[in-house]
């Protein structure tokens, strides 16, 4: 598909490489948010950066990458209480109080930065129109298998799990929850939720 290419040189075009640590933060965010968590001190989520794979750990220094990245400014929304960093949700203002929706009002936000985001937008929803598609196959597809074996086919159930992940991040985007692009901008996204081990009817 010419799809996936093309995306690729409008990711040049714009931002040329993009860094990692738009990763960081929305990994740091999906944990606070499935932990009910304020906020992770430097050394917690280092480790479980660490374990994720997203950023490797300095084993002489433990933490000393992720301080860096808090030195350097590349996750903004972090603060230092009683000379500790303590990492927040991204959604979190300076003084420590969670607001509920991302503010895009008010003379701060241009139009052509608006505009702009319209048009990712609109390339997102011929996205999503192209998921909804999928998942009609896909739910046919499982369906037709399953009446000719008797048994569900695993490899469409995950397929099935991996879209339902997308398309999250897709209507998150959309709707002004998120600020980062989904793939192909960044990397596909990681599993939410594993399916159930099995089926049941």
């Amino acid at each position: 598909m010419l799809f996936r290419p093309f995306c690729r040189h409008i990711i040049l075009f714009w931002e040329g490489n993009m860094t990692d640590q738009h990763e960081i933060i929305r990994f740091i965010d999906d944990y606070l948010r499935k932990h009910n968590l304020e906020g992770l001190a430097v050394a917690d989520a280092a480790r479980l950066l660490n374990e994720a794979g997203l950023l490797p750990d300095d084993g002489q220094n433990p933490g000393e990458p992720l301080r860096k990245l808090l030195r350097d400014g590349e996750i903004p929304h972090a603060r230092k209480e009683q000379g500790r960093w303590f990492i927040p949700a991204s959604g979190a203002v300076a003084s420590g109080e969670t607001v509920s929706s991302i503010s895009v009002s008010g003379p701060t936000v241009s139009r052509l930065k608006i505009l702009l985001r319209l048009l990712y937008a609109i390339l997102f929803l011929l996205v999503f129109e192209i998921l909804r598609l999928v998942v009609q196959v896909t739910v046919l597809g499982q369906y037709l298998y399953l009446l000719v074996t008797g048994t569900p086919s695993e490899s469409l159930r995950k397929f099935g799990s991996r879209v339902a992940d997308y398309s999250y991040r897709v209507i998150r985007y959309l709707t002004l929850n998120e600020n980062e692009r989904p793939y192909p901008f960044m990397r596909f996204p990681r599993e939410i939720e594993p399916p159930d081990s099995e089926a049941r009817f």
